[in-house]
């Protein structure tokens, strides 16, 4: 049915995820619980400190040259795939991270950069993200260009509508790209996608 049917496969296979999946929330346990016990290989110090926090959102912020000018929503977003029935489903992920899949990382760096201690250590870096900025973790599925957000429910409720556009954006993107990728089959209608 995945071969002769892969539309309609999909759609159903989207409404029985949405009739029987639920939604988990779920916290970040992302600071130490002693800040001041040293990590070591023997100890491991489970979270990061306020300065270990700074340190990596100044470093990361800065190699992407976003150290001013900041928009009221920075979307950081990572990415992985997704396959069915492929022995080597990790080679469609980033090596980078492993073959796994780096929304996770995108979320942990969105909470860290959105605390107000790590964002006073930034300052005194020289890197002032004001106050109304919130940053936005998400993952883009490659394989069938979904997008998943993380903790969209900590968003201030005057950017919902700059989300929304995002999301909209995002969404029209990944229609266009599934057009062009399909366009290029030998089989496939020149009409795809038109509605």
């Amino acid at each position: 049915l995945r071969s002769l049917a892969p539309g309609a496969i999909g759609r159903m296979n989207a409404a029985l995820r949405d009739a029987f999946d639920r939604v988990v929330p779920t916290r970040l346990d992302l600071n130490a619980a002693d800040p001041t016990a040293p990590a070591t290989p023997e100890a491991p110090r489970q979270g990061f400190t306020d300065a270990e926090q700074a340190e990596r959102i100044a470093g990361f912020l800065t190699n992407l040259g976003l150290t001013r000018d900041f928009a009221p929503l920075v979307v950081i977003m990572g990415h992985g795939s997704n396959s069915t029935n492929n022995p080597h489903m990790a080679a469609y992920d980033c090596g980078a991270c492993s073959g796994r899949h780096s929304g996770p990382n995108a979320r942990l760096f969105c909470a860290m950069a959105n605390r107000p201690e790590v964002r006073a250590l930034l300052a005194e870096r020289g890197i002032k993200v004001p106050e109304a900025t919130h940053f936005l973790g998400g993952e883009h599925n490659t394989a069938d260009d979904l997008i998943t957000w993380y903790d969209t429910e900590d968003l201030p409720v005057s950017l919902a509508p700059t989300f929304a556009q995002i999301d909209r954006d995002l969404a029209q993107a990944a229609q266009a790209h599934a057009q062009e990728r399909c366009r290029r089959l030998y089989s496939a209608p020149l009409s795809i996608g038109k509605a």
